[in-house]
């Protein structure tokens, strides 16, 4: 069984939460991140930066919790950033075509400096999700 560690830092004065994230991300560890994803939304905060550097491999359950906040998360004018992915998580990345959707950055600072300016205010639209 595999295991995975998650650690959360805030920032009030960008907005920005950046999720670190080490181990596997799979069918039997994802339900971890999709709680700390679900705690973010819940308390609107729409501006995520996932620090993927520890993670060895992410399973299609693992991806398909990044495209199924993405909707919400850009309704509020937020965005969910992806930084220092391996290689072979980065291969998958490209090969699922997930580019067209996510944005990699080589480092959490890249990716946090990428979100626009905010006056530490946003915008409430709360886009409905649907879960299977």
């Amino acid at each position: 069984m595999e295991n995975i560690s998650i650690s959360l830092s805030e920032s009030d004065q960008d907005r920005v939460s950046e999720v670190r994230v080490d181990g596997v991300i799979d069918t039997t560890t994802a339900g971890e991140l999709e709680e700390v994803m679900d705690s973010l939304l819940k308390r609107d905060r729409y501006r995520v930066v996932l620090d993927l550097a520890g993670v060895d491999y992410i399973s299609s359950a693992g991806w398909g919790i990044f495209i199924s906040h993405i909707k919400e998360v850009r309704a509020n004018d937020g965005d969910i950033k992806l930084a220092n992915m391996i290689t072979n998580v980065y291969e998958i990345y490209e090969l699922l075509e997930f580019d067209k959707v996510l944005k990699v950055y080589s480092s959490v600072d890249a990716a946090r400096e990428d979100f626009p300016a905010t006056s530490g205010h946003q915008s409430k639209k709360k886009a409905s999700r649907s879960r299977n």
